[in-house]
């Protein structure tokens, strides 16, 4: 990156003394295990170099907000950030709440949720209630924020638009089993946030998660009847990074708008053993939607499917240094048929869509036990062309930036 890469490397280490707004590990139990308090920050930062907008502002053929996130080029970014705070009253009761925050976009709630739990002999019984990520396990619940790679898998973008966050009860059973079947979580959500819409019936999910020794599998499908789930139209132009979806019964002006069903299937597995350097994994995503897809321009039957897959490897060199490679694939598929269909898809943008492909290496340190330095470097291919990128990013986790017991 020459002089201008030393200059942002300067830059990340000057955002990071002054003690940047941050998050907890996606994922990770959130609550303390025994009665007490803590708060928790993380804080991802990122200088990119791209041959062209980094992140893509959109993919042709892919539907879901019809708006680009932020272009991260041009200087010291902040990739992603968020506060958490968790408390458990007792062995039964606790809560937890998180804000967070990406590049130039205003904060909002990732999580504020109620949550239960009952001990019956080594089998655990969990209820959560409130706002909280969708659970399709940690591989997938993972890929993304605070990651080994600066970008979400292309898979995840395009299916859930990064991350499905939604208001909702969950149910849990987990056993410690070696062999076999580890948990099963439950929900029922609103089903407000993409790939639902601001209305439309509540949503369902079931996530399984079961392994065998050091391999790790996890399963997840959810199904949602969103109406009026709005997107921008194209040739409008981008209105930057949404965290929810536009609500077509208050207008249809410069937007395409969905109702119908929608099917989410998702599914994991991962290799990981304990006496070797080397992790393995594989993760998949597909949406599947069927209904009307219209606009002031027109009205289509509308069936479309969106599916891709990311491989990892990651090598443990020692204790501070780690090699990590991504390879990844997504697939759209769309069909329109009915009055206007022709320009209805040129304004969703459905037109002249085919395959991505990415790879992505990197280099990560550990210099401090709560600070990691990453080096990346990558490209994606699609039908726009390709698109080669380096990033130099810096990432600093505290799970317990205070806390104390009562």
């Amino acid at each position: 990156m020459g002089q201008r890469g030393c200059a942002l490397a300067a830059g990340i280490a000057a955002c990071l003394s002054t003690g940047l707004a941050s998050a907890h590990e996606p994922g990770a139990d959130a609550v303390p295990d025994g009665p007490g308090w803590r708060v928790g920050a993380a804080a991802a930062v990122v200088a990119v170099d791209a041959r062209q907008s980094w992140p893509t502002p959109q993919w042709p053929g892919v539907l879901v907000y019809g708006s680009a996130p932020r272009d991260q080029r041009g200087g010291l970014r902040l990739e992603h950030a968020t506060l958490d705070a968790a408390a458990r009253l007792d062995e039964h009761w606790g809560a937890h709440v998180a804000l967070g925050q990406h590049d130039r976009d205003s904060a909002h709630w990732e999580a504020a949720r109620l949550l239960a739990r009952w001990q019956r002999q080594d089998d655990l019984f969990e209820l959560g209630l409130g706002r909280d990520t969708v659970r399709m396990g940690a591989l997938i619940d993972g890929a993304g924020h605070f990651d080994r790679f600066s970008q979400a898998p292309l898979a995840k973008r395009a299916v859930v638009n990064d991350m499905w966050i939604d208001d909702g009860v969950t149910g849990v059973w987990r056993s410690p089993v070696e062999r076999g079947l580890r948990a099963v979580e439950v929900g029922l959500w609103r089903g407000e946030s993409f790939p639902g819409g601001p209305q439309g019936r509540a949503a369902p999910s079931l996530h399984l998660h079961a392994g065998w020794d050091h391999l790790d599998a996890h399963f997840f499908a959810a199904r949602l009847q969103p109406e009026g789930r709005g997107a921008a139209v194209m040739s409008a132009g981008a209105s930057g990074h949404l965290h929810s979806s536009p609500d077509c019964q208050a207008s249809l002006r410069q937007l395409v708008c969905f109702d119908g069903r929608v099917d989410v299937l998702g599914a994991s597995l991962q290799w990981a053993p304990q006496d070797l350097p080397l992790s393995l994994s594989l993760a998949g995503l597909a949406r599947r939607e069927r209904g009307a897809l219209y606009s002031l321009s027109g009205d289509a039957d509308y069936r479309a499917t969106v599916k891709g897959a990311w491989a990892d490897a990651a090598w443990r060199f020692n204790e501070r240094w780690t090699g990590a490679v991504r390879v990844e694939r997504l697939v759209p598929s769309n069909a329109l048929a009915g009055v206007g269909a022709t320009l209805l898809a040129r304004e969703a943008g459905l037109v002249q869509g085919g395959p991505v492909s990415r790879w992505t290496a990197a280099l990560l340190h550990l210099p401090f036990e709560r600070v990691q330095v990453a080096l990346e470097g990558g490209s994606e291919r699609g039908v726009q062309g390709r698109n080669t990128h380096v990033a130099l990013r810096l990432i600093w986790r505290d799970a317990e930036l205070l806390g104390g017991r009562w």
